[in-house]
């Protein structure tokens, strides 16, 4: 268990050292569920009438939360669970001639009707009880993660706190033996003044004494089953594992999950034995039932046992969902006025209708007294607008100049499709050397911001490139990206997103 809280601990500090993350700040919904071996815990001391082995039973818990993330790196978790505990306990061995339960002494007739002190005594033969909890939990915890990759679509994930746990139900019982072949108990009458044990065990039944074997004690004894008593208890917890990103607003986590219990849940004001006899004259009420009026009280409650933990791990699946509106998506930056400089010419870009020759020279001049240039720069201006006039050139010829070429989902790599069209393009641009391009690369709405970004001005070098193959001079090709921004149709199906997976090309001079 210390080495488990050890790789806990430093999971915790990786986790922390992390410094980007790809969640959103703001409010979440969580729901989870997990399942795997889960019971309360104990050990058994002083026992020298059986071997005692526990094991833990499948067991589960399912909880729904709220989080908060202050930063996109950290938030805090606060919700409400329920959980089950299941255990088995088994007190092996043999019938043994030592060591029985004695359950103090009694007055019996003997075969001359006089009355003779005697001991009652029990022995226990592969002795099975289950103990069952159900706890209504809620859980504080701190959430810490990192998500990998441009569309950061995969991560991981820590969640790391304390469960305070309120005990709804608990419950134990033990199990019988075969009918016939695996009796579970042995009762006994020792009469120290003739050093005689009837009874026992290899002696016949002498059940009008209420002496010999059982096999369904369930059905005989007092209290087989009945409610355990057990205390508030605070658990450590953590769970750790993967991170899949469906939306912007849905997460799941596939991981596995571990739950300490710090406290003692025994709640037992005195220490009473794993067997009590009864309180009258045992014989009287024994007729032809052995074992009757004997009471068994529950392993965990008695003598042999002074702490209850609880001990929970196993598999944790997640649903995590962003509550409220999702932040705005991140607009391009404005396009400065110096779309490319060489060493001695600065080719300016306008994106508006520029008429007065003056304005644009004051334009030219504040942007390179911003560049700090301190030597005279030649310039040469290259205006962008639908409105400008176009050199003269056949209708065709133009429509062909402004054909926009179109990709795959998540590809920058010409078509043949688009490569007729760029052969068109540079027959043109080659009978009119005076002709420059804008090469704009788009993408649809799919995929985050950054990675669009990336490929629209993927397929727009790609396009550049394509056509300085074929002879067009490098500084008459301008490409650059406009991500998801400026679509062509709607991005509401994936018809129309093929639309919007192109480049379009207009005309610099």
């Amino acid at each position: 268990m210390k080495s488990i809280i050890k790789s806990i601990l430093l999971i915790i500090i990786i986790f922390c050292g992390f410094q980007a993350i790809a969640q959103e700040k703001g409010s979440y919904l969580n729901i989870w569920g997990g399942v795997g071996p889960s019971g309360i815990t104990y050990k058994m001391n002083g026992v020298d009438f059986a071997d005692p082995k526990t094991e833990l039973k499948i067991g589960g818990q399912a909880g729904i939360g709220y989080s908060y993330f202050f930063t996109k790196n950290v938030g805090l978790s606060l919700g409400i669970g329920f959980s089950h505990y299941r255990t088995h306990t088994t007190l092996a061995g043999e019938f043994s001639q030592g060591s029985p339960f004695r359950l103090g002494n009694y007055t019996d007739n003997d075969l001359f009707l006089n009355p003779t002190d005697y001991e009652l005594r029990v022995r226990i033969k592969d002795w099975v009880e289950y103990q069952s909890a159900k706890f209504l939990e809620i859980p504080l915890s701190i959430y810490l993660q990192k998500k990998f990759g441009d569309k950061e679509i995969f991560g991981l994930y820590l969640n790391a706190g304390v469960k305070f746990q309120i005990p709804v139900s608990a419950k134990y019982s033990i199990q019988d033996g075969d009918a016939e072949n695996d009796p579970k108990l042995n009762v006994s009458g020792y009469y120290e003044e003739k050093n005689l044990e009837l009874g026992g065990l290899g002696a016949p039944d002498l059940s009008q004494h209420g002496f010999g074997q059982i096999h369904n004690p369930s059905q005989v004894l007092n209290n087989t089953s009945g409610n355990l008593n057990l205390k508030f208890n605070i658990s450590l917890m953590g769970d750790a594992g993967f991170l899949i990103s469906l939306s912007r607003r849905v997460d799941i986590s596939l991981g596995a999950y571990i739950d300490y219990g710090l406290l003692n849940m025994r709640k037992v004001k005195e220490n009473s034995a794993i067997f009590s006899g009864p309180e009258t004259d045992y014989v009287s009420e024994a007729e032809n039932h052995i074992g009757k009026n004997i009471t068994y009280n529950s392993i965990t409650q008695s003598e042999y046992v002074n702490r209850v933990g609880s001990i929970s791990y196993g598999g944790k699946v997640g649903l995590r969902i962003k509550l409220g509106k999702l932040s705005e998506r991140k607009e391009p930056e404005q396009e400065s006025m110096f779309s490319k400089t060489t060493r001695d010419t600065v080719y300016i870009v306008e994106k508006q209708p520029v008429n007065d020759m003056d304005t644009l020279l004051k334009k030219v001049l504040n942007a390179l007294d911003e560049l700090g240039k301190q030597k005279p720069v030649q310039t040469e201006t290259i205006i962008i607008q639908q409105e400008t006039q176009l050199p003269e050139m056949p209708y065709d010829e133009l429509k062909d100049l402004f054909e926009s070429i179109y990709f795959d989902l998540d590809k920058a790599d010409l078509k043949p499709a688009s490569i007729k069209v760029l052969n068109k393009k540079v027959e043109i641009l080659k009978n009119h050397p005076e002709i420059k391009l804008a090469i704009y690369g788009n993408t649809c709405d799919l995929g985050n911001d950054g990675y669009n970004f990336k490929l629209g001005q993927q397929r727009a070098d790609n396009a550049r490139d394509y056509l300085i193959m074929k002879g067009i001079a490098r500084e008459r090709l301008n490409p650059t990206t406009q991500s998801s921004y400026y679509p062509e149709l709607p991005n509401t199906n994936e018809s129309n997103r093929t639309h919007n997976r192109r480049a379009d090309f207009k005309v610099m001079y």
